[in-house]
């Protein structure tokens, strides 16, 4: 429950079935409205927005990192073939 729920007691002289709807409906009606604001206000927050960015930001950075790693990697591979002596040079 949020902390800006306020609990309070209702003065009911009777409990007839229409007075209590009426209280249950102005309750909901009540949370329902703080629910909304709740929803706008996050809504309107920077938070998600930024959120998304460093999320993007991150994806590309481990794009480059893994591109890098690819090109280092065939780069390796390539050295370590041209190192090795060529059949013809091999003595028999």
């Amino acid at each position: 429950m949020s902390k800006h729920t306020n609990f309070r007691r209702h003065n009911m002289g009777g409990h007839d079935a229409e007075g209590l709807k009426n209280f249950w409906e102005k309750v909901i009606q009540e949370q329902t409205k703080q629910r909304e604001g709740e929803e706008s206000r996050l809504s309107k927050s920077a938070l998600n927005k930024l959120c998304h960015e460093w999320t993007l930001r991150l994806e590309g950075r481990a794009r480059q990192v893994q591109a890098h790693m690819k090109t280092q990697k065939e780069q390796t591979t390539l050295l370590s073939i041209e190192a090795l002596p060529s059949p013809d040079k091999t003595v028999a």
